[in-house]
């Protein structure tokens, strides 16, 4: 499993775990099939379609659970400027 870094600011919350969390968005086919390894013994990783997100993004990525990471990215990261944004206003 990914420690805790958020996957829009990379905001490292590891010491703080409360204060953001994990989203599971929906998975395409490919993705189905790789976490499907999972269910073997001794598989390890981090599930595809899991990422973690600090308190700037958590609701962001909630309100878009309902599509695939590759689909929801680019709108969480519109929906919240974060760490990113602070320090390059103009970058988008």
């Amino acid at each position: 499993m990914k420690p805790p870094i958020c996957s829009i600011c990379r905001k490292d919350f590891r010491r703080d775990t409360a204060s953001g969390g994990l989203v599971s968005f929906k998975l395409t086919e490919e993705e189905a099939q790789y976490n499907e390894r999972f269910k073997q013994p001794g598989f390890v990783g981090h599930p595809k379609g899991k990422h973690w997100f600090c308190s700037e993004h958590i609701e962001a990525a909630r309100a878009h659970r309902h599509l695939s990471w590759q689909e929801a990215r680019p709108l969480i990261k519109k929906a919240g400027g974060g760490f990113w944004q602070a320090i390059n206003p103009f970058k988008k």
